[in-house]
């Protein structure tokens, strides 16, 4: 009981000493406001922009070095760099970029990578070491790229740095070889399906038909309909699928979600007219109590 009195009489102390100091404090928040104003109220805070991009034509191993690039432009401060791909400013807006894998186990497992699987499971970790993925980081197919900039940065610059990794000549012509495969495949599906509907649509007309004189004749011992069907099913799902390959297929790094929306760090200290006031408060209560420790601590050692 004596423990807990002395703990609530020391607070109500401290409050009541920092209320006499009610005019400082004032003095302080116009001080502050005053230095918000002269140094500009401008919004200093960062955005952020998380996008799911699919690499396609195995350029995961380019994308990634390309990433590598950015990144040693930024830290060298080549300013023309980013001018000439688009991200034209005064100073370059692009603080960070990171690239990650989003692992697919059953991406790997489709493939039969066995060593791949192996390394997985032994030092499965998806949080923050992803050192053990490194060495077959090409088979994944999305990946999350993590771009950071400054405030003045404008909302297409993620476009920008995506036609960045689009400009390789060599994947250009793969593109052009993707589609026309992808193209290719879906006429020969198409093809396979017009034949199974005459093959059934002719089988259905010898058997309602009595004439023994047929040119065309089919032992239907040896003919199993419902198969037919099952396979043109599993080859319109097939043509599905292609169509869907080939629209994620347009480029080299294709963006899955909206690049176009920065999400903006909003922080304290991005509303100088709030964080400078409350600093300069923190900072007297802060020399305060250092005072009082100091003379406390001062007359015990002379006693």
């Amino acid at each position: 009981k004596s423990f807990f009195l002395k703990q609530l009489l020391f607070l109500f102390k401290g409050v009541k000493f920092l209320s006499r100091q009610w005019k400082t404090f004032l003095a302080l928040i116009i001080i502050g406001i005053i230095i918000a104003l002269v140094s500009g109220t401008k919004n200093d805070s960062k955005k952020q922009a998380n996008v799911l991009i699919k690499v396609n034509f195995g350029a995961v191993n380019y994308v990634y070095d390309a990433v590598s690039l950015i990144n040693q432009k930024i830290e060298a401060e080549d300013l023309d760099f980013f001018n000439e791909i688009g991200m034209t400013s005064e100073k370059i807006d692009l603080i960070d970029l990171r690239i990650t894998p989003v692992i697919n186990l059953q991406e790997i497992v489709s493939k039969g990578n066995t060593n791949a699987m192996t390394s997985l499971f032994e030092n499965l970790n998806f949080d923050n070491n992803l050192s053990m993925t490194n060495s077959f980081i090409s088979t994944y197919t999305y990946h999350t790229l993590t771009c950071e900039f400054s405030s003045l940065a404008e909302s297409d610059y993620v476009n920008k740095l995506i036609d960045f990794l689009n400009t390789n000549p060599l994947f250009t012509k793969l593109k052009d070889r993707k589609i026309k495969s992808i193209s290719d495949r879906v006429t020969a599906n198409e093809n396979t399906i017009n034949q199974i509907d005459n093959f059934i649509s002719k089988y259905t007309n010898d058997l309602n038909s009595s004439s023994t004189n047929s040119q065309f004749y089919i032992d239907s011992k040896n003919i199993y309909p419902h198969e037919l069907i099952e396979t043109k099913i599993g080859l319109l799902l097939k043509i599905e699928e292609i169509k869907e390959e080939k629209i994620y297929s347009s480029n080299t790094v294709v963006l899955i979600n909206n690049s176009n929306l920065l999400v903006q760090n909003n922080g304290l200290t991005s509303n100088k007219i709030v964080f400078y006031p409350l600093l300069l408060c923190f900072v007297f209560i802060f020399f305060k109590i250092l005072k009082r420790s100091y003379n406390y601590l001062d007359n015990l050692e002379n006693k």
